[in-house]
């Protein structure tokens, strides 16, 4: 498997029997907004959007890849979904259930069935303790079983992540950053969860152990038939793993589709330009990319976004309207959408698009 680099072979990910009119996870105008202060008495000064009304489905089984830069929202959505961190607005179903709504208590309970494994498998697990006590905490919680029982999960999972059961005794510290993520897997996996978050789980760790996290926790979700966010600023990986693809800029989905689709024939400006700067490796697959596109400027201060369309003042296409006017997502397949005035029937170069 090659993890970083586009590719025009189908993807690895097994097709799930999509769902979206009954998806295990559905989002529906999600919002965090973080407040500002200033001055000795933090009188509130502004708020940084950092999610800003995203909605989209993930079907049953099916591995849902956000993609963006730094700081264009994509880990707050994934944690403000878990309530790690509380949602400013909009409501989050998984398994039919608002997590949203829930009280402490029932959040307690409900959370044996959403689970996150972390960016940084050193900064996730807790040094003092031994991988044993690490992976049994959440049965501990969750009063799963007695200690015996408890000990032949720990040993299932270490078989499920490829760890030998003597790891069960080491700590953190002797362990290297692959070992370390499949631990940090197995703890997440280890009461069953209907739905995951995957926070760039492969982004800290070497390209030659990439490849078999990768592969581990696709034959997790063949096995069990978890649904996965995968969350990523490497859209190429995302090429090999999901099935379908979101594009976030500051803090808004500018594009979702098929995972094909989106590789195939991008329909956001952004979309186009993240694409051209996947690094390849066979000729055929550098012609098959967009020609390179280099964005202008920065990525704008979230605390001042520009007004309309956000992704106006690094973009080759803009119109008049972009600086008043904040594009909808418009329909351009029976699976992809994108927010761009380039396919408004009002502006006539949105038949230069294709």
């Amino acid at each position: 498997m090659n993890d970083s680099a586009y590719t025009t072979e189908p993807t690895a990910a097994a097709q799930p029997d999509r769902d979206l009119d009954d998806p295990m996870v559905s989002v529906e105008n999600l919002k965090k907004h973080f407040p500002l202060f200033e001055g000795i008495f933090q009188k509130k000064a502004g708020e940084v959007r950092a999610v800003d009304g995203v909605s989209f489905s993930i079907a049953e089984g099916e591995t849902f890849g956000l993609v963006g830069e730094s700081g264009s929202g994509k880990t707050t959505t994934g944690r403000s979904m878990l309530r790690l961190t509380e949602p400013t607005s909009g409501r989050v179903e998984i398994d039919g259930q608002n997590v949203v709504d829930l009280s402490d208590g029932e959040l307690k309970r409900f959370r044996r069935n959403m689970q996150i494994v972390h960016q940084d498998p050193a900064s996730s697990l807790n040094p003092r303790h031994r991988v044993k006590s690490i992976i049994e905490a959440p049965l501990k919680i969750h009063d799963y079983g007695d200690s015996e029982a408890r000990l032949e999960r720990v040993e299932e999972l270490l078989d499920m992540v490829d760890l030998p059961r003597e790891f069960m005794y080491r700590y953190p510290g002797q362990l290297s950053g692959g070992q370390k993520q499949r631990v940090g897997i197995a703890r997440a996996v280890a009461l069953n969860p209907k739905f995951v978050v995957l926070d760039e789980p492969t982004s800290a760790l070497d390209v030659s152990v990439q490849a078999r996290i990768i592969n581990i926790l696709e034959e997790i979700q063949e096995e069990f038939g978890i649904t996965y966010l995968f969350i990523t600023h490497d859209l190429s990986l995302l090429k090999n793993v999901a099935d379908r693809i979101g594009v976030m800029y500051l803090g808004r989905l500018v594009e979702v589709g098929d995972v094909d689709s989106v590789f195939g024939s991008p329909q956001h400006p952004y979309s186009r330009a993240l694409l051209s700067a996947i690094s390849t490796i066979s000729e055929e697959d550098e012609l098959a990319k967009p020609d390179r596109i280099t964005l202008d400027g920065e990525v704008p201060d979230p605390r001042e976004k520009p007004s309309g369309c956000a992704f106006r003042s690094r973009c080759a296409h803009e119109f008049d309207a972009c600086a008043v006017e904040e594009p909808e997502l418009y329909e351009r397949g029976p699976d992809q959408v994108a927010r761009c005035f380039l396919h408004d029937d009002r502006f006539e170069e949105g038949a230069e698009w294709e």
